[in-house]
């Protein structure tokens, strides 16, 4: 298995893991709490608004997380070109961290597990204790997105935020 690390910028609390780079904000289902499944590619949620969260990415194992998480969510996400990455909304990809598409264009069963998510929420702090573990595996193909589930149950402030981010 292997572990990459990296800081990430988050803008209006998401964080994208996107496909060469495009947003299909359009079709993003924000019904899910943690992870929100996109056309293609998903945004995971934060809980600061802005400022840098930690994030892990784990390749070539099966999900399983190391030390104690708060939070995970899974969903099924589609890569159209096979070039699905962790990105700033801002600074966009982390090109230290690794493709997470490693078998191509296709569906993938995407793992996020969290943890400080509720310390500072909605808060702008240069660096934040929260932490993310992102995993990623090839997954059967289907028709649509799989509905989104999640371990712990939605924020009540999460509605809130969410209407925040859809005014803009």
């Amino acid at each position: 298995m292997t572990r990459n690390q990296s800081q990430v910028f988050i803008n209006e609390g998401i964080f994208g893991i996107l496909d060469h780079g495009e947003v299909p904000i359009e079709s993003v289902d924000w019904s899910g709490g943690l992870i929100a499944p996109m056309s293609a590619g998903a945004m995971v949620r934060t809980g600061i608004n802005t400022g840098n969260v930690h994030v892990e990415v784990c390749t070539g194992a099966p999900m399983n997380a190391t030390g104690v998480w708060e939070e995970e969510a899974r969903a099924r996400v589609w890569s159209p070109t096979g070039n699905l990455r962790i990105e700033s909304v801002v600074d966009g990809p982390r090109l230290e961290l690794p493709v997470l598409s490693t078998s191509g264009p296709g569906w993938y069963q995407l793992e996020v597990k969290a943890r400080g998510r509720r310390e500072n929420p909605d808060a702008s702090l240069l660096e934040s204790a929260e932490e993310y573990q992102i995993t990623l595996r090839p997954a059967p193909e289907v028709s649509t997105p799989a509905p989104v589930s999640t371990s712990v149950p939605t924020d009540p402030d999460e509605d809130a935020r969410r209407q925040r981010l859809l005014r803009g």
